[in-house]
C-alpha cells in the first residue's frame, strides 16, 4: 500500500513525515494543501480537524506524525518509543522549541519569507488564519528574549550530544533526529545565515539529516483518493472500555492551539490512540486516528 502525505511544502511537521518516508526509501503519493483551510478534499474527508500534515494509507487517516510512523514501520512498532531524556528532549523541541525559534529571525525575513512562498494575498490569508487558529490556544508564549535564550540553550544541548554521535538516536537517524530537527528546520529555512551561527556539530547533523531526501513522491488525483479508500474497506476492529461505548458519537480536537472538532463513531480508545469512523456520501467507511495526549475526547 503505497502513502499518501497531504502537506504544504513550509510545514515543519511536514518535513518531519517527508523525511521519515525518504529515511525509509519509500514511494509514496504527495497531495499538496492549501496552508490554511478550506481545503476540499481533506474538509471532506475529516470534518473541522485541520492540522498538517495528514498521512493516509487506504482508509485510514493518521493525524499525527508520531501515530503515522506506526504503518511506515510495521516491522518494528517501537520505533517511536524514547526513554524517559530522550522523550523530555522531543517535547523540549516539538511544544516549546517549535514555537520559539520564530524569534531567532528577525520580523523583516519572516515576513519576506511568506511574501515569497505565498504572495501578497496568500500572507493576508495566512496571517489572518493563524491569528483565528491561536485564538483560544492554551499555548503560552515566550517573550521575544526568554525565547531567543531557550533556542540557545536547546542548540547547546544538541551540540553536546551531538559531540559523541552522529545522530541523536545513535549510530543511524531515527525519529528523535527528525523530532529535533524540524523546528531549527524551519528557523534556517526563513534565515539560511542560521546554519552557520550554530556548532558545527549541531549545522553538520543538520546537513546529514537533509540529505536523507524525501523518498520517491507521485502525484495523486482526487480520484485516486477516493478509490483507495474504496479499494481498502476492511472492517477495523478496535477496543473500547468504560467509561466509552463501541460506536458512541464522539468529538475529537487538540487542546492546544488550532482546537477545530472532528466528529465521529468511536471504535477504538486505549492510553495511546483513540480511533474514530466517518462514513463518506459513497457508504465507504474511513478511520481516523488521533493520539490521546494532547487532544480532547467529549461525547455528544
Amino acid at each position: 500500500m503505497i502513502p499518501v502525505l497531504y502537506h504544504y511544502p513550509t510545514s515543519p511537521y511536514s518535513e518531519k513525515l517527508r523525511l521519515a518516508l525518504g529515511m525509509r526509501g519509500l514511494t509514496w503519493t504527495s497531495i499538496q494543501v492549501a496552508p490554511q483551510p478550506p481545503r476540499e478534499v481533506l474538509d471532506q474527508l475529516l470534518g473541522g480537524y485541520r492540522r498538517i500534515p495528514v498521512l493516509q494509507m487506504g482508509a485510514h487517516f493518521y493525524c499525527d506524525t508520531r501515530l503515522a510512523f506506526e504503518p511506515l514501520y510495521v516491522e518494528d512498532p517501537t520505533c517511536t518509543d524514547l526513554s524517559a531524556d530522550d522523550e523530555a528532549l522531543r517535547a523540549w523541541a516539538e511544544r516549546e522549541i517549535f514555537f520559539a525559534v520564530f524569534s531567532v529571525v528577525s520580523p523583516t525575513k519572516v515576513v519576506r519569507f511568506l511574501f515569497r512562498r505565498f504572495g501578497v494575498a496568500g500572507v493576508w490569508r495566512f496571517i489572518r488564519d493563524r491569528s483565528r487558529m491561536m485564538r483560544d490556544s492554551t499555548v503560552v508564549a515566550l517573550a521575544p528574549d526568554r525565547a531567543r535564550e531557550v533556542v540557545k540553550e536547546f542548540i547547546g544541548h544538541l551540540a553536546l550530544y551531538l559531540s559523541s554521535r552522529r545522530y541523536l538516536s545513535g549510530v543511524a537517524p531515527g525519529y528523535l533526529d527528525l523530532c529535533c530537527y524540524h523546528p531549527l528546520w524551519m528557523a534556517s529555512q526563513i534565515d539560511p545565515s542560521l546554519l552557520s551561527s550554530w556548532p558545527p556539530s549541531v549545522s553538520q547533523w543538520m546537513e546529514r539529516i537533509n540529505s536523507l531526501g524525501h523518498g520517491e513522491q507521485l502525484r495523486a488525483s482526487r480520484g485516486c483518493v477516493f478509490e483507495n479508500i474504496a479499494e481498502n474497506q476492511v472492517a477495523f476492529s478496535g477496543t473500547v472500555t468504560e467509561p466509552y461505548r463501541l460506536g458512541e458519537f464522539v468529538g475529537v480536537a487538540p487542546s492546544d492551539y488550532a482546537r477545530d472538532e472532528t466528529r465521529g463513531s468511536l471504535v477504538d480508545i486505549n492510553r495511546k490512540r483513540v480511533v474514530i469512523s466517518r462514513t463518506l456520501n459513497s457508504g465507504d467507511v474511513i478511520y481516523l486516528h488521533f493520539p490521546r495526549d494532547g487532544f480532547d475526547l467529549r461525547r455528544l
